[in-house]
């Protein structure tokens, strides 16, 4: 038979001192002698004690903790969001869970997990929509905020939204984007997507605004369905150079397309950003580190989480999220991955510039 699991008493009882030292030791709280928190904590470790936050929210009849749902861990934008949480949970003091979408998909692991009160808020980091989560959201009635993803309509992300977003200027990042490509004397921009989720709808408008503002038509052979993976930026950029007029610049949709995309064509002997230039939207750790560096679009996901975390434990303390739906701006970050475009054999070394 297994051991009793050890309990705050059980501590309290090895290291000699009360219930509420222990308590104030777990909690980070202050009145307790530096030699009296270290003898506690090495009791702590001794036993293997684990706080049980289960009981404690039963107790309080609350819970400070912060679900998070996140789709796609192992991307690498989703890696570093998730860096991003932990920070800022780690300066608020409060605990974070992730949560895949299985859990919220099925409806006993929902009420099994949810039901102990474990989370008091959910931030739902990029779902492809928030609507599927609404069933949910109104069954736990507990302080939620959407972070990338907003609802949208045809003119964009909508102000009365269901649960509220945090989110960057998709499309406005977009236009900038491939304007900063058009001002180059780019006229043939491919644009490889991430499907039909929000995000990507509100940058492929920002393409076509761009396209527009240079009177230019959209060319459906230039867009490219992408799956926000490296693996569909490399298929994607493949289809484009194959084209009878490849386009001479490639927007793509994210940075792990866009990198994809890079090594596609250096495979095939092209030259970024002499036979093509390429440009991502995220502005994540990698992009820095390519060669060439990768230009892109920056989204300001740690300020995007800051807010999104800040409105949560408001709204867990008794406020309310009426001023949650925020759009931050982006920022375009130049590096070496984008040029004037040239025409020329690829791989040859000679170029006329198109100017």
């Amino acid at each position: 038979m297994p051991s009793k699991r050890p309990t705050i008493k059980d501590v309290a009882k090895r290291a000699g001192v009360s219930f509420k030292t222990v308590s104030r030791v777990v909690n980070g709280q202050g009145g307790v002698r530096d030699e009296v928190r270290a003898r506690v904590r090495e009791v702590i470790a001794e036993l293997g004690y684990v706080v049980n936050y289960s009981a404690r929210s039963l107790a309080s009849g609350r819970s400070h903790a912060i679900g998070v749902v996140i789709p796609r861990i192992t991307d690498p934008h989703s890696f570093e969001v998730v860096h991003h949480i932990g920070e800022i949970s780690e300066r608020h003091k409060v605990g974070v869970v992730i949560l895949t979408r299985p859990t919220l998909s099925d409806e006993l692991s929902m009420s099994n997990f949810m039901g102990h009160g474990i989370v008091g808020s959910l931030l739902l980091f990029s779902p492809r929509s928030i609507a599927p989560y609404l069933p949910v959201v109104r069954s736990l009635n507990i302080p939620t905020v959407a972070v990338e993803t907003p609802l949208i309509d045809e003119r964009g992300p909508v102000a009365q939204s269901p649960i509220p977003y945090v989110v960057c200027d998709n499309r406005q990042g977009a236009y900038a984007g491939v304007r900063y490509l058009l001002d180059l004397g780019h006229r043939r921009i491919g644009f490889i997507s991430g499907g039909e989720i929000a995000q990507s709808r509100l940058r492929l408008w920002g393409y076509g605004d761009a396209l527009a503002s240079y009177s230019l038509p959209l060319r459906e052979e230039y867009v490219r369905p992408g799956r926000w993976a490296w693996e569909s930026g490399h298929e994607q950029a493949l289809a484009l150079v194959k084209l009878s007029q490849p386009p001479t610049a490639i927007f793509c949709a994210n940075d792990a397309m866009a990198l994809g995309a890079m090594r596609a064509l250096t495979e095939r002997g092209w030259h970024v950003p002499e036979d093509m230039s390429i440009l991502g939207f995220d502005d994540i750790q990698s992009a820095a580190q390519s060669a060439p560096p990768l230009s892109t679009v920056k989204q300001p996901a740690f300020e995007m989480v800051e807010l999104a975390v800040e409105f949560l434990l408001r709204a867990m303390d008794g406020g309310d999220l009426s001023m949650a739906n925020q759009i931050l701006p982006t920022t375009l970050v130049l590096r070496g991955s984008c040029a004037v475009p040239a025409v020329s054999d690829p791989g040859t070394g000679n170029y006329d510039f198109i100017l």
